[in-house]
């Protein structure tokens, strides 16, 4: 009896779910305890921002939305990914980001522990970024109705003039990267399918610093993707035909840890179209090309294509990711 009522006390129950004393406890003891900050602590139905009203700039709002599986990877977590991903939509738009919201869809007979980590990663992430949660709600679905945990984010940011982007790619511009591609992509599959990954771990991170270094270098920014879903290859794609112009990249200079390429081919994938999760795609001007960043191709005249240059002279059609699906990858 005492075990059984020790396994309760650990587990999220439909009534955490009520909105009652238990939805309290809940909020307070695992959420607020770990994310709480003075604008957070309103508890109201909406949270009122202390932005100035002669500030200068447009505020940019994004959300989304992760079901990542499994939940904890080497590199991060899902908590950490909802963070890390709605954080560098923003910034990859130029703005700075400032506030989160964070919704939790949980399943009946979660670990509350795994909620903690989960928050914790979150309260970490974002004291990182120097962004507070400043709203937040949770759900409890039936066990065998969900699968663990869901979470929705959404946020806000601040985009002034100095960071504005034309938002397109023009010929003549080159093709940089913020740093080695597919990690994330690779370890969630990986993990899976149940092969060794070693020391490897998920690129799952912030972007705010390596935008901030682009963005400052004095070289002009077109614009910047983060090439989550679909990888590399298809944000390419994406630009390339929004922009109406021809993408040329060299498979040599793409940057690709060994350990990425060698399970990748083991399990015939392309570490092009691999999820990344703390990188960046940027679309840049003449000049020197900040530290940390690689240079992978050009722009040209054209009308939507991109082309790989490969490691064996031949010239290959890069596309939008189709073909083997990875589902639940963010």
């Amino acid at each position: 009896m005492m075990d059984q009522e020790s396994d309760q006390k650990r587990r999220v129950l439909l009534s955490h779910g009520d909105g009652g004393t238990m939805t309290s406890k809940l909020i307070s003891e695992v959420f607020v305890a770990r994310l709480g900050n003075p604008l957070l602590s309103q508890m109201d139905d909406a949270t009122c921002l202390p932005l100035n009203r002669g500030e200068q700039g447009d505020l940019l709002f994004t959300t989304d939305s992760f079901v990542v599986d499994p939940m904890f990877f080497p590199g991060g977590d899902i908590g950490k990914l909802a963070v890390c991903g709605t954080a560098n939509d923003l910034w990859v738009a130029g703005a700075v980001p400032k506030f989160l919201s964070a919704g939790f869809i949980i399943e009946e007979g979660t670990f509350v522990d795994d909620l903690a980590k989960i928050a914790g990663s979150m309260a970490r992430a974002a004291a990182s970024a120097g962004i507070m949660v400043v709203a937040g709600d949770t759900k409890v679905v039936p066990k065998g109705k969900g699968d663990g945990v869901f979470i929705n984010t959404s946020g806000i940011g601040v985009l002034t003039e100095p960071r504005r982007m034309t938002r397109r790619a023009l010929p003549g511009d080159r093709v940089v990267v913020s740093g080695t591609i597919g990690e994330h992509g690779l370890v969630i599959l990986a993990l899976r399918l149940g092969i060794p990954l070693g020391d490897l771990a998920s690129d799952c991170g912030l972007v705010g610093d390596c935008v901030d270094g682009l963005l400052s270098c004095g070289i002009t920014v077109g614009m910047m993707r983060d090439p989550t879903r679909g990888g590399v290859a298809s944000v390419l794609k994406e630009v390339a035909v929004a922009s109406r112009c021809d993408v040329l990249i060299s498979q040599d200079q793409v940057p690709v840890k060994d350990s990425v390429r060698d399970i990748a081919d083991l399990l015939g994938v392309d570490p092009l179209y691999l999820p990344c999760e703390g990188r960046v795609v940027a679309f840049v001007g003449p000049g020197e090309i900040p530290s940390g960043w690689t240079l992978i191709g050009e722009v040209r005249q054209g009308q939507g294509n991109v082309f790989l240059q490969t490691a064996y002279g031949g010239v290959r059609r890069l596309g939008l990711f189709e073909g083997m699906p990875l589902p639940r990858i963010c």
